[in-house]
């Protein structure tokens, strides 16, 4: 009998992760990525090999990953995708038809990086996988759990009522997946677990989770709320745009850009990668190395830098672990929480003894679970 498989798109905002699963068992069969799509140099790396080519857009990134997989795409018989809003309307995984699909364009204004790119590759699966179920699954769906007082804003009312503003969490899928596994390693069950769980990477969360439940998260209303992000500003006076529009004649094209593309760790430091910034700032990074000599001032805004970053974690650290009383464990997880030895340790420095838990987060996993269970 032949192996059947699921294939799990992850697109970010110029990548696309793709891992084929055995249908049966879950074992990872496969995996690759796309990576800078749209930009020079973009490639595609699958297996041990780089093959670099022109790469324009999500849909060719899809064609281009469904091509490696030929032997056995005739095997593959469910695809399962990262969305990341859902809107509040879709918060299970759910078959995708064309009727859902006009419903997610809805929510492309409130994650503008991700959503368009998401809604591309289901777009190019269906094209070039047209016999092939696609299913969604949501990083918000997690966030269904959150109390009112948790999620509304205190603005009038009719904004949440009639316009659905309101917090929404993201990184939901990392979270469920970590906050599962932290109960296995933990032996207990999840839902007598208090769990705050830090998914640190490109984009950084932190979700309070009480009894098994998310209960708050620090991303709201899009993905630019909370942490400080590799080139996201995280939360700050919500009079800071308005300012630069009206005083500084910044168009709101602008003042979106600059938030949310040339902010964060970027805006700080002229550096997305946070082993540089450690580099800079005195530590030793492993494997890591900046030939030119390092300047006073470029250490002293590493440091500067650094400090921010991981003083937005401590508070939202400190509110949480009020907010659940008793805290089981603190979980990291992400590019950075994984990865950075130094990170977690200026994070719990100085900070009340609470266990913690490194787990290498698997999103792909969770969303073939998901997107099983849901066709099963």
């Amino acid at each position: 009998m032949e192996n059947k498989y699921i294939l799990v798109i992850n697109a970010g905002s110029a990548t696309l992760k793709f891992k084929v699963f055995n249908y049966d068992n879950l074992k990872l069969f496969r995996e690759g990525i796309v990576e800078r799509i749209g930009l020079m140099g973009s490639f595609i790396a699958f297996g041990d090999k780089k093959e670099y080519e022109e790469i324009e857009n999500h849909e060719q990134a899809f064609k281009s990953a469904v091509s490696k997989l030929s032997d056995i795409k005739d095997n593959i018989i469910l695809v399962g995708h990262r969305v990341v809003h859902g809107g509040g309307k879709f918060n299970e995984p759910i078959l995708l038809n064309k009727n859902i699909l006009r419903k997610l364009k809805d929510f492309n204004v409130l994650a503008p990086l991700h959503n368009p790119v998401n809604l591309k590759c289901i777009m190019a699966s269906q094209k070039y996988l047209p016999q092939i179920p696609d299913v969604a699954v949501f990083d918000t769906a997690f966030y269904k759990t959150l109390p009112p007082h948790a999620y509304i804003y205190a603005i009038p009312l009719k904004f949440y009522q009639k316009y659905k503003i309101r917090r929404y969490g993201f990184h939901g899928i990392s979270h469920e997946y970590i906050a599962n596994q932290a109960a296995l390693k933990l032996k207990k069950s999840l839902n007598k677990l208090n769990l705050i769980t830090c998914h640190l990477g490109s984009g950084c969360s932190i979700t309070a989770i009480k009894q098994g439940k998310a209960v708050d998260t620090s991303l709201g209303f899009t993905p630019l709320e909370g942490l400080v992000m590799s080139t996201r500003c995280g939360s700050i006076d919500p009079a800071i745009p308005l300012y630069m529009i009206t005083n500084l004649k910044m168009s709101a094209e602008e003042v979106d850009s600059l938030l949310n593309k040339r902010s964060g760790l970027f805006g700080l430091s002229g550096s997305m990668d946070m082993r540089e910034i450690l580099v800079k700032a005195g530590h030793k990074v492993k494997g890591f190395k900046i030939k030119k000599k390092i300047s006073a001032s470029e250490k002293e805004i590493a440091k500067l830098t650094l400090d921010i970053f991981i003083y937005k974690i401590k508070q939202y650290l400190g509110s949480y672990s009020t907010i659940l009383g008793k805290v089981d464990a603190i979980v990291f997880a992400g590019g950075i929480g994984e990865r950075s030895a130094i990170i977690r340790q200026e994070i719990l420095k100085k900070m009340p003894k609470f266990k913690s838990l490194v787990i290498k987060t698997d999103e792909e996993l969770m969303i073939a679970t998901s997107a099983k269970k849901l066709i099963k």
